[in-house]
């Protein structure tokens, strides 16, 4: 019988990060450029929060209805103080849990990522449900090619 495969072997080890000194421009720009949706914000490595694209979203969507007549770069240019639009008390995993409870953990909180944080709450990686996916098309792959 195969061992069940844990986070650790399937999370994305080298995370973008921002920190609570970052503007909301900066991470935008960095989701944008790097084509993820997901950034913990950290202090010391360790996981205080996370941004993602769809709280930058709102956060525009504030802006523009509240300078609704005076909407420059300045919106998205300013500190965005993360505390203000950060997701906070996320829930996480670890790198031993399996990947069993990282669907579970998904599924029952209807959220698209957990960030992976050992003992002392220090990032060390994140998982997502395009992890996920990308596991289960390989699974299958490798069920087809037994036929």
């Amino acid at each position: 019988m195969n061992k069940p495969i844990t986070i650790g072997e399937l999370m994305t080890k080298d995370v973008f990060t921002v920190t609570l000194e970052d503007t909301v421009r900066k991470a935008d720009l960095l989701m944008r450029e790097e084509n993820i949706r997901h950034l913990p914000v950290v202090e010391n490595n360790k996981l205080i929060g996370l941004i993602t694209e769809r709280t930058i979203m709102e956060y525009t969507l504030r802006r523009l209805y509240d300078f609704e007549d005076n909407l420059d770069e300045m919106a998205l240019n300013t500190i965005g103080d993360f505390r203000e639009i950060m997701l906070k008390n996320v829930k996480v995993i670890f790198p031993e849990d399996s990947l069993l409870k990282a669907v579970e953990l998904m599924t029952k909180y209807k959220i698209d990522c957990l960030p992976v944080v050992d003992w002392q709450n220090n990032l060390v990686g994140i998982i997502t449900s395009y992890d996920v996916l990308l596991y289960i098309r390989k699974m299958l792959l490798e069920e087809l090619a037994k036929i």
